[in-house]
């Protein structure tokens, strides 16, 4: 008997299996509709496979029409050898075995199929029925009927889980072309959270596949063995239980050298990502930033400090001369005092001084809070009075006024702890434990 290859190698042989496209075309389109219940019992007539091809055609449609007769005689001439089967008497087609074998597979293999309860119980069903035999004809049977029947579509799964990994890498290429960083941060996270539900639908299916180990352990063992043509069939079997077993690691080796390769491209997008980031910030710092006081004022990009004062409200009453009459006060007079006029201008001058004193400590102790998520304002109480010669006023009014800005904070809470206090050698006096804590 020739091999395989050389029966299809005959001239005309392999078009019969493995039709051109548009007869493939045709036939898929004829499928679809028998599946969806367009065709009554799945039977069709010419006009049908007609349009099947007008719709899957490559041919020039006017070419089509001049040479109708030729043209659509000879595909379904074709097609009759494995595909279609044709009914004389009622001028009608069905599909043959192998149309119908080679579209279930094509649907199952484009569809989304992942189920491993099949497997599950295909694999139990196996165990059940092989458990329990003992004699040959009986193994026979399991062997020929109830695995060959399973064998089939065991696999499929595995496949399946295969695509998904291929759609993943061709995925992956595809956004690599990518010019926008964000675009290509966000695609390569669903990529990864692809490979990572497909590891986990790999697990499922080795829990789905547990009874084959049972099987294994009956067929190795068995005593019909003994008989050279079953001990080859059985070998058959348990190198096929072997092989998915195989498969099922190189799913998870396969993600195992994906991953770490995003890995990669994530750290290198975002060593970029940071590069820009820290560029940009560094210049707006060599822009932005000021010197006051001999201390380096950094910019403040949201919220800044102002002193309000809270409204006053004045009653107005009107005064009638006739009913309340009475001598009119005269105004005093007022001589102009250079001295005290002086004296008033400086003690202006020292209020708008430690003001500004004021705001400059609460914008350090915002800058400088903002890279920690607890302050102690105790510590700063103490380098006020080192920087301003023991002020003590001034230190109380900036710790005073910072206790009551971040305690109405949304980020921020302030800790009084009166039970311990804070003091330095150098200095006569000691404050509460203050703290400002994030929320």
């Amino acid at each position: 008997m020739p091999s395989i290859f050389d029966h299809i190698a005959i001239e005309n042989t392999y078009e019969l299996f493995f039709p051109k496209k548009e007869q493939g075309l045709a036939i898929i389109w004829l499928y679809e509709r028998v599946k969806n219940g367009y065709f009554d019992k799945g039977v069709f007539k010419e006009k049908d496979i007609r349009k099947a091809f007008d719709e899957a055609s490559t041919v020039n449609k006017e070419k089509r029409e001049r040479q109708q007769w030729e043209y659509y005689n000879s595909q379904i001439m074709a097609l009759q050898e494995f595909f279609l089967l044709y009914d004389e008497e009622n001028q009608t087609y069905t599909f043959k075995e192998y149309a119908s074998y080679l579209c279930d597979k094509v649907f199952k293999m484009l569809s989304d199929r992942f189920n491993p309860t099949v497997i599950e119980i295909t694999c139990t069903d196996l165990y059940e029925n092989l458990k329990d035999i003992t004699e040959e004809k009986d193994l026979i049977i399991w062997l020929e009927a109830h695995f060959d029947k399973a064998r089939s579509h065991l696999k499929e799964q595995i496949d399946y889980l295969n695509q998904q990994i291929d759609k993943s890498v061709a995925e992956l290429s595809e956004k690599a072309k990518l010019n926008n960083n964000d675009s290509l941060v966000v695609a390569l996270r669903d990529i990864e959270n692809k490979l990572d539900e497909i590891r986990k639908q790999n697990g499922e299916l080795r829990g789905a596949f547990r009874e084959i180990d049972r099987i294994k352990s009956i067929l190795m063992a068995h005593p019909a063995r003994e008989n050279a043509e079953i001990d080859d069939k059985v070998s058959d079997v348990i190198n096929y239980f072997e092989s998915v077993r195989t498969l099922l690691n190189m799913v998870d080796s396969r993600i195992d050298k994906i991953q770490p390769k995003i890995q990669q491209f994530f750290g290198s997008l975002n060593r970029h990502l940071f590069d820009t980031k820290v560029e940009k910030f560094l210049t707006y710092l060599l822009d932005k930033s000021q010197v006051a006081l001999g201390e380096l004022i950094l910019p403040v990009a949201n919220e800044s400090f102002v002193t309000r004062f809270l409204p006053l409200n004045f009653t107005i009453v009107e005064k009638r001369d006739e009913l309340f009459a009475g001598k009119r006060n005269q105004s005093p007079s007022y001589i102009n005092d250079p001295i005290k006029e002086a004296a008033a201008h400086q003690q202006s001058n020292m209020i708008l001084i430690r003001q500004s004193h004021i705001n400059q400590w609460l914008e350090r102790i915002k800058r400088e809070s903002r890279h920690t998520k607890e302050y102690h304002l105790s510590d700063v109480f103490f380098k006020i009075l080192e920087f301003y010669n023991e002020d003590l006023q001034l230190a109380v009014s900036i710790i005073y006024q910072a206790i009551d800005y971040y305690d109405k904070h949304d980020r921020w809470t302030v800790e009084i702890n009166p039970e311990k206090m804070i003091h330095e050698e150098k200095y006569r006096y000691a404050i509460w434990d203050i703290w400002m804590k994030q929320k």
